[in-house]
């Protein structure tokens, strides 16, 4: 029963986490969502190539783990008690980058806050350009957020899988060399 309770605390842990610092969702990402439920806590279990951090497997730990009766899975890596975290996600399918990437703004509930627009950012993902974008300004309760467009990479056993990742930091170099931290 405890265990049962941990692994719904951490699951809903990483929801809050991904609510914190994402774009709105749409109404079909959000029935999606509904429909989809977690099956295992072992990548072992997901059918997407499990792509990995294990630079942060060995500095900040182990991540949770939630693999989803779809086959897709989402790790969630947390520096301590920090507001640094790193989310990887095993996707069924990529959603296709817009032209341009979203605005941001900051999260002040007090007030209003202008957006901001952004130029696309590129970095390398085990040799594959991917590009990224500030997703949320960050709070006095968050650092900022930044997300790269849904990516597909093939692993080394030749099956393709199709990835997200998200990163809370305070600084964009951080992020970008957080997310090129990914591996097989």
């Amino acid at each position: 029963m405890i265990f049962r309770s941990l692994k719904i605390s951490a699951l809903l842990a990483t929801g809050l986490t991904l609510a914190s610092c994402t774009t709105p969702a749409s109404n079909s990402a959000i029935e999606s969502a509904v429909q989809t439920k977690q099956v295992s806590s072992d990548l072992k279990d997901a059918r997407i190539p499990n792509l990995r951090s294990p630079y942060f497997e060995k500095s900040w730990g182990a991540p949770n783990v939630a693999v989803f009766n779809d086959g897709t899975y989402l790790l969630s890596f947390r520096q301590e008690t920090s507001l640094n975290y790193v989310i990887v996600q095993g996707l069924l399918e990529a959603r296709p980058a817009p032209a341009t990437p979203p605005d941001w703004s900051d999260e002040d509930l007090e007030t209003p806050a202008p957006s901001h627009k952004q130029s696309w950012r590129l970095t390398n993902i085990l040799g594959t350009p991917v590009k990224w974008y500030q997703s949320a300004g960050g709070s006095g309760a968050d650092f900022p957020c930044y997300e790269t467009v849904d990516f597909t990479l093939t692993a080394p056993d030749g099956r393709t899988g199709h990835y997200r990742v998200r990163v809370s930091t305070d600084s964009p170099l951080k992020a970008e060399k957080w997310i090129r931290r990914l591996a097989w």
